[in-house]
């Protein structure tokens, strides 16, 4: 499959295990970690091509227009979960894997501004391993239901990709676009409603309440 794509394959078959190490804060089979510095410095050395990012449709802003307010969101699958915490010291979502707090190896506590959750069919793909483990497969093409986690707040959205070709479109209930917050954009792809933990927004210090339309 990877030999008939328009890609040129840089998987652990074709490269040295020194590009990986293990993290000890996650467990096995998901503690492998790419070192893409290593990677990359492979790719410059065999000067191979490399694609730039393409547009993907989304823009920005400083505030949004609409939302729920919530200090967390717990977002699960068959065998891992992740809770992202709203942080308004920091502004923005600090993740934890499972139960522990997810790090970088500085220390520092992972983290995007814009947490997406998009909700996807998820199937057995033609892929297994070894051992009988399927990978899954997630629909992103068609349309669907999610959540825009930004300052704090909780947006819930439509999503639409008609094709392959064309990024993702986020809008609310109403139509309107949703713009993300400038930072970092992490996506979860899961089937299963997300978790939400709702503030009063009276009493909320964690959280910026939504403006009136």
């Amino acid at each position: 499959m990877i030999a008939e794509a328009n890609v040129i394959n840089l998987g652990a078959q074709r490269q040295s295990p020194l590009i990986y190490s293990t993290d000890p804060l996650r467990r096995s089979p998901t503690a492998m970690m790419l070192q893409a510095q290593k990677l990359m410095a492979n790719v410059a050395e065999d000067a191979l091509p490399v694609a730039t990012s393409k547009f993907v449709g989304w823009t920005f802003s400083e505030k949004p227009e609409t939302g729920t307010a919530i200090s967390a969101v717990r977002v699960s699958w068959p065998a891992n979960s992740y809770t992202a915490t709203w942080s308004a010291q920091e502004k923005r979502w600090l993740l934890s894997h499972g139960d522990s707090a997810n790090l970088a190896a500085s220390g520092v506590r992972l983290g995007p501004t814009t947490f997406v959750i998009q909700l996807v069919s998820i199937t057995d793909s033609i892929y297994r391993d070894k051992v009988g483990g399927v990978t899954p497969f997630s629909e992103t093409i068609g349309t669907g239901k999610g959540f825009i986690l930004r300052d704090g707040l909780a947006i819930s959205a439509n999503w639409s990709r008609p094709t392959g070709e064309q990024g993702t479109t986020w809008k609310t209930e109403a139509g309107d676009e949703i713009k993300f917050a400038a930072g970092q954009v992490w996506i979860a792809l899961t089937d299963k409603t997300p978790i939400f933990t709702p503030v009063a927004i009276a009493n909320n210090e964690d959280a910026t309440p939504p403006s009136a339309k």
